[in-house]
């Protein structure tokens, strides 16, 4: 791979730094070249919900990386078939969705990480693994410290669970998706509700203080907001597509629709 990070959360001075995110939601190339090139640390490709297929991800990893991007891609579920195959084709950050419980967690990792800490396919020759090409240590070694697991929080079960979630070993962190947390708050996209803010809050603050990362799917606003206050290091915070519909829809606006004469 041309761009592997053992910490993706440590610049190159080895500072802690913040990694900030956008969607590719065209699964274009070039979208995902764009975002490294722009400067955002790392880009979202959305496998739940997208119709992209493992090459086609394999093809937005390779975008994202010669522009120095780190690619983070949410897969559909926390079975192995899910996990190794987007870990095969050179995911650094993977986010699973819908994570309740630790026991959940547990087979993130299960699935996730090569021996001791799970029990992960063995291809030396995936891309990653840098098809076998690595000349320092152990290739099993190195797949473990540069794939970073993330459980994503999106319910008030898993907020109750939380800490246990926090505390599976070799898990990176947790992701809170607010979309799908405020409608079982009853709050279906309330961003603004003071009580969700509190909430993500909370979530933050918990996991950072078990020395897990915290990353929040959301735009610019109150809850980004105090989300990194309370210490979210990870932010996806816009798409491409919604970037390209705001200003088409500007652009639209300025050109008649009927003749002027």
């Amino acid at each position: 791979m041309a761009h592997v990070q053992l910490d993706p959360f440590v610049d190159g001075a080895d500072r802690a730094r913040i990694l900030r995110g956008v969607a590719v939601q065209t699964y274009a190339p070039r979208a995902a070249e764009l975002a490294g090139m722009l400067g955002f640390e790392t880009i979202w490709i959305d496998v739940e919900h997208g119709p992209a297929s493992y090459t086609e991800v394999e093809t937005l990893l390779m975008a994202a990386e010669s522009a120095g991007c780190i690619a983070t891609v949410r897969i559909p579920n926390n079975e192995r078939e899910h996990i190794l195959r987007a870990l095969e084709v050179g995911t650094q950050i993977l986010v699973v969705p819908m994570i309740d419980t630790a026991e959940q967690a547990e087979q993130i990792v299960r699935f996730g990480k090569f021996p001791p800490l799970g029990r992960r396919g063995f291809n030396l020759r995936s891309r990653g693994l840098q098809y076998g090409l690595s000349q320092s240590g152990s290739a099993l070694d190195e797949g473990n410290q540069h794939t970073h697991l993330f459980a994503q929080i999106e319910s008030l079960e898993a907020v109750a669970n939380v800490a246990a979630i926090c505390q599976v070993e070799g898990l990176a962190g947790i992701v809170v998706g607010p979309g799908d947390l405020s409608a079982d708050m009853g709050r279906p996209g309330q961003f603004d509700d003071p009580e969700l803010i509190a909430t993500v809050e909370s979530i933050m603050r918990m996991a950072r203080a078990l020395g897990k990362h915290a990353g929040l799917v959301v735009g610019p606003g109150p809850l980004l907001d105090a989300a990194l206050v309370a210490g979210c290091d990870l932010t996806y915070c816009g798409s491409d597509v919604g970037s390209l519909s705001s200003a088409w829809q500007r652009l639209l606006a300025k050109i008649p629709s009927q003749p002027t004469r």
